[in-house]
């Protein structure tokens, strides 16, 4: 039995990509007999025992994100230093880029594994193009502070024995913009859960139940409201696709801060497409497999991912996805066989793309199975985690 302690400022409720990755890696992980407990931000400060195995310590910090990941490591670090004598941990699993190195005391638990979601350097070039005034004060925070949070993030990056790469996009990325090992790199995809996300027995009955149009066609996007996100392409193309197809409606899953909806809404608006959006916030995670199972089809304009779950759910529900052609997605999707990638930024191609969809629903379908088929024989949370125990022998060594 391995003992494994997460850090990770996300993980209930399932809102954002680390957090999901840490819930469910570590159900597996409890699965097959090993510990698992986590040490995450929260809205209050308090320490849950589910049973021997399963440990949470939630420590109360902030909404805002990289502001957050600064406090949270501080008190995560006054937590392991408080918990060390009494609470043994073979592996302290970190999640970058959100944690900052100075999260973990020095000689806390045996050793050091950290997976990489994305990177700061990574996610600044992303958005290097886009206007000032479409980035949200967190992304305007990490442009202007990128610097300083590389040094922590580097100072992580050397610590860690082992760094599990969540594709091959982001392996690449560490060479090429940090000073990393390379034999200290492992590829492991992120994974999913097939059982709840599965294919709809009845679509229309799924529609209706979410309170949808049944006779609307259903284009469905799930993530945070960022500008990386590429949502104002998403709403270009929607001009192209409802001038053919009127029954086309657009629905947007995602919070975002402060006034990054009402500028989405404005823009719809100038683009005369605002009544075919509808934007649900977030969207509580036991709902969702419902809402990817009310979809037609999954598009995602983003400019910047390095494996993204709200594809792996989509493809998972067996829908005919269409996405762009960026970081670890490629790795997933084979173009124009289970989906289809387009460039980003590119609004006439995705909506092409989309067209084409709803033009060829038995194509559609036809991808739609095979997309399911990829997500079983390769990204099946109940095979990515024996990679993972893997990675954690081979730091143990």
């Amino acid at each position: 039995m391995v003992k494994v302690c997460f850090l990770s400022p996300e993980y209930l409720p399932l809102s954002g990509g680390t957090g999901a990755y840490v819930y469910y890696l570590s159900n597996e992980l409890i699965k097959l007999g090993n510990s698992a407990s986590i040490v995450t931000g929260y809205n209050e400060s308090r320490d849950v025992k589910i049973n021997d195995q399963h440990h949470i310590f939630f420590i109360k910090s902030l909404k805002a994100p990289v502001v957050k990941s600064f406090l949270f490591a501080a008190a995560a670090s006054r937590k392991l230093n408080s918990i060390r004598g009494s609470f043994p941990v073979d592996i302290t699993h970190v999640n970058l880029p959100l944690v900052p190195s100075f999260a973990v005391p020095s000689g806390f638990g045996r050793t050091l594994v950290s997976t990489v979601h994305s990177t700061w350097k990574g996610e600044a070039e992303a958005i290097r193009g886009e206007p000032y005034s479409r980035l949200n004060s967190n992304e305007k925070f990490m442009v202007s502070f990128n610097w300083l949070l590389r040094f922590f993030e580097e100072r992580m990056l050397e610590r860690s024995n082992r760094l599990i790469a969540v594709s091959d996009f982001t392996r690449r990325e560490l060479l090429q913009y940090y000073k990393v090992k390379e034999d200290k790199i492992r590829v492991i995809h992120n994974g999913v859960d097939v059982d709840k996300f599965k294919p709809a027995t009845d679509k229309l009955e799924a529609k209706v139940e979410l309170g949808f149009n049944p006779e609307d066609k259903a284009i469905l996007s799930v993530g945070r409201l960022y500008a990386r996100k590429g949502l104002f392409t998403l709403i270009e193309s929607m001009a192209l696709v409802t001038r053919k197809f009127k029954n086309a409606k657009f629905i947007i899953a995602g919070k975002g801060l402060s006034n990054e909806m009402k500028k989405l809404v404005s823009y719809a608006t100038r683009l005369g497409v605002k009544d075919n959006i509808v934007f649900t916030g977030y969207f509580p995670d036991k709902k969702l497999p419902r809402l990817y199972q009310a979809a037609d089809i999954f598009a995602f304009s983003t400019f910047y991912e390095n494996l993204p779950f709200a594809v792996l759910e989509a493809l998972s529900t067996g829908l005919p996805v269409v996405t762009t052609n960026v970081g670890g997605i490629p790795e997933m999707i084979e173009d124009g066989k289970n989906g289809f990638l387009v460039e980003p930024s590119h609004s006439r191609a995705l909506a092409d793309r989309i067209l084409y969809y709803l033009e060829h629903p038995a194509v559609a379908s036809e991808m739609g199975l095979l997309a399911r088929e990829t997500i079983e024989n390769h990204f099946d949370w109940r095979l990515i985690v024996k990679k993972v125990v893997k990675v954690y022998d081979e730091a143990l060594s």
